[in-house]
């Protein structure tokens, strides 16, 4: 009788372990604690509630502030990259006005070379291009690509994103 109590102490468990499953790998990890009596429960990646409950709705683009976003043209391909600590719609909104200003004059052959000339001549790279190119904006297409709350954090991977995005409208007319 002492011999049986023995035993069944020994097939009891040394612990509890929870597992996330994942095919192909939770069964071998499963038999390794087996063998060394420590039981697994398994529980599921995904379930429904982190399918079907979102507690925080999404923040529309233009609400989004500390931001590196993304305008692309239209016309050419190009994309412009920039950074704002304020809304992005705001931001946006303030590139759409001066774009605005410029689309109103349109500009001959002569008076484009005499703007491609002109180095920094408005507020923005964005208004650089149209007025240098007479190329179109996609406004719609403007979206939030980055964030972050350091300025200085922003403007690295502002940075980062110039260069992971060619071809990128730039000052000098590149």
């Amino acid at each position: 009788q002492n011999n049986v109590g023995k035993k069944k102490q020994e097939e009891k468990s040394k612990g509890l372990v929870t597992i996330p499953y994942i095919k192909g790998v939770t069964e071998p990890i499963e038999r390794i604690f087996r063998r060394h009596k420590i039981a697994t429960a398994v529980k599921p990646k995904t379930n429904m509630r982190k399918l079907l409950v979102h507690p925080k709705d999404k923040l529309e683009d233009a609400a989004k502030t500390d931001c590196v976003y993304k305008i692309p043209c239209r016309s050419c391909k190009q994309v412009y990259i920039g950074e704002t600590g304020r809304a992005f719609g705001t931001r946006l909104e303030e590139h759409r006005k001066e774009a605005t200003n410029i689309e109103t004059r349109r500009y001959t052959r002569a008076k484009k070379k005499e703007a491609e000339k002109e180095e920094n001549m408005h507020k923005s790279a964005v208004t650089d291009h149209i007025a240098r190119k007479n190329c179109v904006i996609d406004w719609e297409g403007a979206k939030v690509i980055d964030r972050e709350d350091n300025k200085h954090t922003r403007w690295i991977k502002e940075a980062i994103w110039i260069r992971k995005s060619a071809p990128v409208m730039r000052r000098g007319g590149v």
